[in-house]
């Protein structure tokens, strides 16, 4: 057993740690409702299907941001958001905006993140999150279930990278920093600082106060299949963990968003398996076990 050295754990687990600062919420616009599109996405990428997508980069000046929400389809404008990192309703005060040759249903045919990991086929669950790419990939023994846009620490207030765990959740938390801050379908990353996964605006760019950003159907869909944590009777003692998550690489600051490349370069954000392999590889013992322990207490209570 792994003993938890701060008490609010308990506290968190009853909901009244607030546990996240506020998201920087300078020039954020209105939420956009996009749950319209949640069925484009689908659960698995198939195993048998091969998808290669080219991009194209759109300047928009004055004149074309007039016209850009006309050119395209609801669902066409919500695919490009979610390539750019960013809401629907703030594409046009962007100066660039990267867009796909070709509109799949399959939001996964665009996944910077290989569709198989046969290195892991025996971890039932692992999420990967990519600081440089603005990224996260879902993985269920080994397969890509699913893959999304985020907005990450900014500069002053980075997000932890390194190995973690989703601990426990709320469908809606209320920041310390401004009780007008709303953080639904939250999922605590670092119970000791708050670090965490939640639904809220992405603005195209790493923007946050160290907790990880997500759309509304990325988090609401993490927040039903990631695990949480188990917490002993008194609630301060770990019994078993809930899904590993791995947060890796660094954002280049001051530089074009890295997936501007793309319209040079299909594959120039692409996470190369054996990469993933060798960033997972320090954690796969740690991991499996875990995962047994988990399992054993499961077994236990049934």
């Amino acid at each position: 057993m792994l003993r938890v050295l701060n008490f609010t754990v308990f506290i968190g687990m009853l909901g009244f740690q607030t546990a996240c600062k506020s998201p920087d919420t300078t020039a954020v616009a209105q939420p956009v409702d996009t749950r319209m599109d949640v069925d484009s996405i689908a659960p698995v990428l198939p195993t048998d299907t091969v998808y290669k997508v080219s991009y194209r980069m759109y300047y928009l000046n004055d004149s074309l941001r007039k016209r850009f929400s006309k050119d395209f389809t609801r669902k066409q404008l919500t695919t490009i958001g979610f390539l750019n990192r960013i809401e629907v309703g703030r594409l046009t005060r962007l100066d660039s905006v990267i867009v796909p040759d070709s509109f799949m249903t399959d939001l996964n045919a665009y996944s910077p993140f290989p569709k198989a990991l046969p290195m892991v086929d025996s971890l039932r669950k692992l999420l990967l999150i990519s600081y440089r790419i603005q990224a996260f990939g879902f993985y269920m023994h080994g397969k890509l279930q699913r893959w999304g846009p985020v907005s990450m620490g900014k500069k002053s207030t980075p997000t932890p990278v390194g190995f973690f765990h989703t601990n426990w959740k709320s469908k809606l938390q209320i920041s310390t920093d401004n009780p007008e801050w709303l953080l639904p379908w939250y999922f605590n990353l670092v119970n000791s600082t708050g670090a965490s996964m939640h639904q809220y605006e992405l603005p195209g760019y790493p923007a946050s106060h160290a907790c990880i950003r997500l759309r509304e159907e990325d988090a609401l869909w993490i927040y039903q299949n990631a695990d949480q944590w188990r917490l002993n009777k008194t609630g301060i003692q770990i019994r078993s963990h809930g899904t590993p998550v791995i947060i890796y690489g660094a954002y280049a600051f001051g530089k074009p968003r890295p997936w501007y490349a793309l319209a040079q370069d299909a594959d120039a954000n692409l996470q190369q398996a054996d990469t993933l392999n060798a960033l997972i590889q320090p954690y796969w013992k740690v991991m499996l076990h875990e995962q047994a322990v988990r399992d054993s207490i499961s077994q236990k209570r049934h």
